[in-house]
């Protein structure tokens, strides 16, 4: 049988953070995604 005190205890991420970590790589998606585009532009530029 589970022990049910295990549940309740947090992540040690969750702790460090205090947010979820699904919104914190939303952003580095994104910024990633600008820096792919970026990068392309750049060196389609010498192309």
């Amino acid at each position: 049988m589970p022990d049910p005190k295990k549940k309740d205890k947090p992540f040690p991420r969750e702790i460090d953070s205090g947010i979820d970590s699904d919104n914190s790589l939303l952003p580095m998606l994104l910024g990633g995604l600008v820096l792919i585009v970026l990068g392309a532009t750049i060196v389609m530029m010498f192309v």
